[in-house]
This record gives structure tokens, C-alpha cells and sequence, in this order.
């Protein structure tokens, strides 16, 4: 097999793929060392929904309350 020299892009290319790589395998290993020391907890201590809740006016009374004054 005939030994090609490869062009300053394809170098590039190839090193960005090779930092692509080792950053994803340290992500996967951090992940993994993470869940160990801090599993993840049960669905009884979810996090609550947000309800959303109609928020008071302001300043002018609305008619109904000018109503019922």
C-alpha cells in the first residue's frame, strides 16, 4: 500500500474529528461517574409542575369591583 501524504485539510479535519471523539467519551465518563455518586432520585420527588396562576391587577379597579363597592 502506497503511503500518501495527507493535505493540511484532511489534517485538520481528521484532528477535529479526533477532539470530537475524546470530548464525547469524556462527557460519557463523567456522566457515568456522576450517576454513581449522585443517582438519580425516585418519581415521588419530582419536581412539582408550575400552575400558572392569573396574576392581580393593578392600579384601575376593574367595573365589577366598582360594582360590588
Amino acid at each position: 500500500m502506497k503511503d500518501t501524504p495527507l493535505s493540511a485539510d484532511e489534517r485538520r479535519c481528521l484532528a477535529m474529528w479526533f477532539r470530537q471523539a475524546i470530548a464525547k467519551l469524556e462527557l460519557e465518563e463523567v456522566t457515568q461517574v456522576m450517576l454513581k455518586e449522585f443517582p438519580p432520585e425516585g418519581e415521588t420527588s419530582a419536581h412539582r409542575s408550575a400552575v400558572a396562576r392569573r396574576r392581580a391587577t393593578r392600579g384601575r379597579v376593574s367595573t365589577q369591583a366598582k360594582q360590588l363597592v
